[in-house]
């Protein structure tokens, strides 16, 4: 009798199911697009030259494009417009007719027109509490002025309300203000 011959195996489907194990790692570690050699991007797109129909590979691709949107969104918010509109690129460059990008560019476009004054401090000033007086009183000035909402970014809560407290020491109002940690401290002023 001869020997049993094993069903073939499909190389395809297994090369496939590595490719997007490999693609959801990527994600994880959020090398969405980058490095050039070991990203998500790449590996979806692998997948879609070996089944172009690929739902999986096509959502991963699309939560790419999410995830760029959000933190878009997030820097918008932040009063980081350049690095927001950065994050959009990177979007428009995988799926520029995705359906969200244009919400979000109006979104960004909207921060942009509040956006009064960005004051960068120095982190080591803020952290000793140290901030010069004048630059105080340069930003006690404009919020003064345009009576606008701000918010601080400081690298700790202390330091955040160590500014808020300054600043509101200088003007005849009291001031609403959000609070941000980051680790690059300022304060933005907002229609």
């Amino acid at each position: 009798m001869p020997p049993v011959k094993p069903p073939p195996v499909d190389l395809t489907k297994e090369k496939i199911q590595q490719l997007l194990s490999s693609a959801d790692a990527a994600m994880q570690q959020n090398r969405l697009t980058t490095p050039a050699d070991d990203n998500a991007f790449d590996r979806y797109k692998l997948v879609l030259a070996l089944n172009p129909s690929n739902t999986l590979a096509i959502a991963g691709i699309n939560r790419i494009v999410e995830k760029y949107l959000a933190w878009a969104l997030d820097h918008a918010e932040g009063a980081n417009l350049k690095k927001a509109r950065y994050f959009v690129s990177l979007a428009e460059g995988i799926d520029p007719g995705h359906p969200n990008i244009k919400p979000v560019v109006n979104k960004i476009n909207d921060q942009e027109d509040k956006v009064v004054s960005v004051f960068q401090l120095d982190a080591t000033s803020v952290r000793n509490q140290s901030v010069d007086p004048t630059r105080f009183a340069t930003i006690a000035a404009r919020i003064q002025h345009h009576r606008a909402f701000i918010t601080i970014r400081a690298p700790n809560d202390r330091s955040g309300r160590w500014l808020y407290q300054e600043l509101n020491r200088q003007v005849d109002f009291r001031i609403e203000a959000r609070f941000e940690i980051s680790s690059n401290p300022s304060v933005s002023l907002t229609l």
